[in-house]
Formats: structure tokens, C-alpha cells, sequence
């Protein structure tokens, strides 16, 4: 008996509204995408260089396809694409600002050792 009732429903997608599965994965990978960049810029700002890398490469891939279905350009997804625009932007900033400070150090090293080479030449 219990094997005439299974046969009897309708398929998952039948009774699956596809639509409302497309919006929430939708609104997964915006979601996702932003905790990747949020991590990412975490990473940046402790100097953990490898860690931002890896999650550039997961963050590039998913931009790729939230641009592709030009999710962001809807309005209901208006705040999160501010959001994500922000990361971005601050992710630029942080990056210049921290090459800026590693080519003073930079800097730092050459006078340095050439400090050092003018010492030990005295010698």
C-alpha cells in the first residue's frame, strides 16, 4: 500500500517553484561573495599575502559568474552591490597603501646597506 502512495506523487520538480531556487542561489553567491571579499580584506590588512591570494582566485571566479547573470544590476540586490563596490574599492586602497609602505621600507633597506658598504669600505 505504502508503494502505490510514492508512486502516486509528483516529482520534486513538479512541485519545485524553480524560480524562488534560482533567486536564493542568487542571493547565496551575493552573499558568499561578499564574505569572501570581507575575508579577503582581512587577510590583507594582517599581511597574510597567500591566504588573500586564495580567496582572490575563489573571489574572481564568483564575480565572473554574478557579472554573468548581471545579478548586481537588479534593484532588488541594490545594497549588497554598495556594499560589495565598497570592498572592492577599500581591497584597492589597502593594497596601494601597503605597496606604498613596503617601497619605503624598501627605501629604508638600500640606504641601509649602502650605509653599510660606506662603513665597511672605511675599514
Amino acid at each position: 500500500m505504502q508503494e502505490l502512495s510514492i508512486m502516486n506523487k509528483k516529482p520534486v520538480s513538479d512541485t519545485v517553484d524553480k524560480k524562488s531556487l534560482t533567486e536564493n542561489s542568487f542571493k547565496q553567491m551575493v552573499d558568499y561573495l561578499e564574505n569572501i571579499l570581507t575575508r579577503q580584506l582581512a587577510r590583507v590588512r594582517n599581511y597574510d599575502l597567500d591566504g588573500a591570494m586564495a580567496l582572490a582566485a575563489e573571489a574572481n571566479d564568483l564575480a565572473a559568474s554574478v557579472g554573468r547573470e548581471r545579478i548586481l544590476d537588479r534593484p532588488d540586490y541594490a545594497q549588497q552591490q554598495r556594499r560589495i563596490k565598497k570592498l572592492y574599492k577599500d581591497l584597492c586602497l589597502t593594497i596601494a597603501s601597503e605597496r606604498q609602505e613596503v617601497g619605503d621600507k624598501l627605501k629604508q633597506i638600500r640606504k641601509g646597506i649602502k650605509a653599510l658598504g660606506a662603513y665597511a669600505d672605511s675599514m
